[in-house]
């Protein structure tokens, strides 16, 4: 069984969605963005996910249309023509390119002359690695809604039948057609698997691992990025308690939540959304603990209050300021004592003592001498120390039997109590005049405590007020009294302290929390309790109903997406089957054929060779360069790379036993003249066979192909493309007219004739003489051509990049008339070219049209005369 057989038969197991991504491919030749998300849809589909496009996507089953026909040799396919290309860039649609149905057919076309839009109808319409897009005219403004189309006729088995072709979306070609095999430089690109490698396989081992790969590393990002973004935070709905009905409804959040029942409870009727608005009031007064809580709280701010007061009043009381009053007596007694004893001491001296000695500032000094004595200057003797030799400590001079006496004197006076009664009197004073000072009365009622109070005594915050008003009367008054020592005149208090009223307050406060602790029905409460709490979690999943129901969605979706995820990444069956088709397929006959072409193509260092990978147990055909260092990517040229790519296709192609046609749309791009002459020559051997079609721009492979065809006695059908003034795509028979031989062009040069003669005026203007330097100019090349095809026999052509030897039996030698002729008639159209400047003094009239009819008549002579001269 074929390689597409065993995959059509295995694509049955494949989930439906997989068998629409595998037609995709094998239509197309790949998924494009819309593709994938069209594929990732009908994937969410197949796993209970709704479909996210309008309209939704259907699978199609995966079919024998769509995979790719294999190129057998049960049936030849040829192409013989395409036409009517429709919305094919600006290639109009009445232009024909034929072919012709064995050997070589070659279109050629410089850049931007519509070639590529002739060659990408065929890639889409036959089989190829690469199918590539057919782009409408840009240039319309409704180049968006344009569907390129083209009509392409075709022999099967020598049978005439045409196709159509559509590029549609979803169209499918013909399976006729891709029997038809393609190759260009992009597709070329496709043969090399991976980089790293440079390994080979056939195409439909290619459509698997893009099937398995591919698709995995394309659409598991998407699935990823929207499985991310799934809000599934379900710490919101915490607020519910677990243990309600509610909770126990919706907790734990997941895809199975009945959200039923959910939505049920969610709805509170009016008597319940009564309850709970009553509830919170029937359950204060049912539970007095708060309530008896809060009043033991004020009872305590009201003490603090009482405190408050009655430490200000105490400041200020009669007892305090009967205190102040005493000791102010007590100071004025003791030091009247004091100044009695003064008196005394002055009274036994019988030389006058200072003023003040014996009172307070004295007493002092005396002390102070007495520390400094014990302590310093006679520490082990009781002062006052009058021995012999003595000195005072004062003015440290030696005492005097006098100054003996009356220092022993001074120091019985200050051991009398009299004097250190009077410094205790003073020393208490002084503390009590700055505590006068710094006292204060001041205390603060809010107005939270003050209405509290009026509520109970209505006349309290005022008593309290005219209170606080008395009690700063009372301290100013104390503080005069204080400084100047009036006692007279005390301040009276306006009416009762009022913190009896307040301990009353405070004392009634606590006997009503006790009252209210005294009346709990805790079974009643706790009823109420759990009445309010399961209505309360009902209104919070009512307010939360609706966000739950999304995550609830969001996790079904998940999980979906989740087998979604699974599946697409679940390639093993694809590889599994993709590594038991290689390894049947992949053998080492096609990497003889393979070598066997590379040698063809003259590419003699590089081999491939068949190796086992881990992908499965699979094999690949690869290039084998053993002692390279560093990967084949980065070693082979890119023109190597073209050739190795080149040689898989031939290699394929001959293992198939196929007979049907290939097409090759720019074979030789990037490679160099030796490259381009050894796949010249494998295409020139092929078309022996085969129909072979060739696009190419490239002149000198143009002129390899001639000529390689001419060698091998066989004439290839030559197709020109061109550009003309109204757009691309003209479709002209034989060679450009730029490459065309001497009597071919000679034909061209008597239309060219014909028309300036029809149109030409005399005297003649600057389109006359235009209109002759052009044809001179054109003349002259013919000249240069037939020289190359007849004098030299084409041993030495301009678009051939070698001289063909074998063409030099053919060369003749020029008579002298026929040389002379030659040089006249050349220089003659070097006169008229434009490329050539007169002197204005040397300007010619214009060449008449009869005399460029002779001129032209003459060159056709001449080399006539010469080809019958060579027999």
């Amino acid at each position: 069984m074929a390689i597409y057989e065993e995959v059509l038969a295995w694509a049955d197991r494949l989930p439906p969605w997989r068998q629409d991504a595998l037609r995709r491919l094998c239509v197309q030749g790949g998924w494009d963005d819309a593709d994938l998300a069209e594929i990732l849809d009908l994937a969410k589909q197949h796993h209970g996910i709704g479909s996210a496009l309008d309209p939704a996507p259907q699978p199609t089953p995966f079919a024998r249309d769509h995979f790719p026909a294999e190129a057998n040799h049960d049936e030849t396919v040829v192409l013989t023509s395409l036409h009517t290309l429709v919305n094919v860039g600006r290639i109009p649609r009445d232009q024909t390119l034929e072919f012709q149905s064995q050997g070589l057919t070659i279109a050629y076309g410089g850049n931007g002359t519509g070639k590529s839009g002739y060659a990408r109808v065929l890639k889409q319409a036959c089989r190829t690695r690469s199918p590539g897009t057919v782009y409408a005219n840009a240039y319309e403004p409704n180049f968006p809604q344009l569907t390129p189309s083209a009509t392409i006729a075709f022999e099967l088995d020598g049978t005439p039948d045409q196709a159509h072709w559509s590029g549609q979306r979803g169209h499918v070609s013909r399976p006729e057609l891709r029997g038809i095999s393609v190759l260009d430089s992009d597709c070329a690109r496709h043969y090399l698997q991976a980089r790293e490698a440079a390994t080979f396989q056939p195409t439909a081992l290619t459509y698997l691992h893009q099937l398995a790969n591919g698709l995995n590393q394309a659409l598991r990002p998407r699935l990823q990025a929207e499985i991310t973004g799934l809000a599934v935070d379900v710490t919101p709905f915490n607020v519910i308690p677990a243990d309600t009905a509610a909770g126990r409804a919706v907790h734990p959040i997941s895809a199975t939540t009945d959200l039923a029942r959910a939505r049920a409870l969610a709805e509170l009727t009016a008597d319940e959304q009564a309850q709970l608005a009553r509830l919170p009031q029937e359950i204060s007064e049912a539970d007095p603990t708060a309530k008896a809580t809060l009043l033991e709280t004020a009872a305590t701010k009201v003490d603090d209050l009482g405190n408050a007061i009655g430490t200000a009043a105490g400041v200020v009381s009669d007892d305090a300021i009967d205190a102040a009053q005493s000791a102010h007596r007590s100071l004025l007694d003791a030091e009247a004592a004091e100044r009695a004893a003064s008196d005394l001491l002055q009274a036994e001296e019988t030389t006058p003592l200072l003023s003040g000695t014996g009172q307070g500032p004295w007493a002092l000094l005396f002390k102070a001498a007495r520390e400094y004595s014990t302590g310093a200057a006679y520490p082990e003797q009781a002062f006052p120390v009058t021995g012999e030799g003595a000195q005072c400590v004062l003015c440290q001079q030696e005492l005097t039997p006098a100054a003996r006496d009356r220092l022993q004197r001074f120091d019985r006076y200050v051991r009398d109590t009299a004097s250190e009664a009077a410094q205790a009197a003073r020393n208490a004073w002084q503390q009590l005049v700055r505590d006068v000072a710094q006292a204060t009365v001041t205390f603060t009622v809010s107005p939270v405590m003050s209405d509290s109070l009026s509520g109970r005594i209505e006349t309290l915050p005022g008593d309290i007020r005219i209170f606080q008003e008395d009690l700063l009367s009372r301290l100013q008054w104390l503080r005069a009294a204080v400084a100047n020592g009036e006692w007279l005149g005390r301040p009276t208090y306006r009416g009762a302290i009022p913190t009896a009223s307040i301990r009353q307050i405070a004392d009634n406060l606590r006997a009503e929390a006790s009252a209210l602790r005294a009346n709990l029905d805790a079974a009643a409460l706790a009823t109420k309790r759990l009445r309010l709490k399961e209505l309360e979690a009902r209104r919070l999943l009512s307010e939360h109903i609706d966000s739950i129901a999304q995550v609830v969605g969001n996790f079904g979706h998940k999980a979906k997406l989740q087998k979604c995820l699974e599946d697409i990444s679940n390639t093993r069956q694809i590889s599994l089957f993709a590594g038991q088709l290689a390894r049947t397929y992949i053998s080492e006959a096609l990497a003889d054929r393979m070598n066997d072409e590379l040698r063809k193509l003259d590419l003699y260092h590089i081999r491939v060779g068949v190796s086992s990978t881990g992908d499965a147990g699979s094999v690949r055909l690869g290039i084998l360069l053993p002692d390279s260092q560093l990967d084949l990517h980065l070693v082979l040229s890119e023109a190597e790379q073209r050739i190795c790519a080149l040689a898989y296709f031939f290699a394929e192609l001959q293992q198939s036993g196929s007979t049907s046609g290939i097409v090759f749309d720019d074979p030789v791009s990037s490679l160099d003249h030796n490259h381009r002459t050894a796949v010249a020559r494998r295409i020139v051997e092929e078309s022996a066979v085969r129909q072979v079609i060739v696009f190419t721009h490239d002149a000198v492979f143009f002129g390899e192909l001639n000529t390689l065809c001419g060698d091998a006695g066989r004439a290839p059908s030559v197709k020109s493309i061109s550009y003309r003034a109204e757009g691309p795509g003209y479709i002209g028979a034989g060679l450009p007219y730029d490459m065309r031989r001497h009597r071919e062009r000679i034909a061209q040069h008597r239309a060219d004739h014909q028309k300036i003669a029809a149109n030409f005026n005399n005297p003649p203007g600057d389109t006359e003489r235009l209109a002759i330097r052009n044809a001179y100019d054109d003349l002259r090349v013919t000249i240069e051509v037939g020289i190359e095809d007849t004098i030299l026999n084409e041993t030495v052509v301009r678009f051939r990049d070698n001289i063909s030897v074998g063409r030099l039996d053919g060369v003749i030698i020029v008579q002298d008339a026929e040389y002379r002729e030659v040089q006249r008639l050349h220089d003659k159209c070097c006169r008229n070219v434009r490329a050539h400047s007169h002197a204005a003094g040397q300007q010619r009239a214009v060449t008449q049209p009869a005399e460029l009819l002779q001129d032209i008549d003459a060159i056709d002579a001449l080399f006539q005369g010469i080809r019958r001269r060579r027999g």
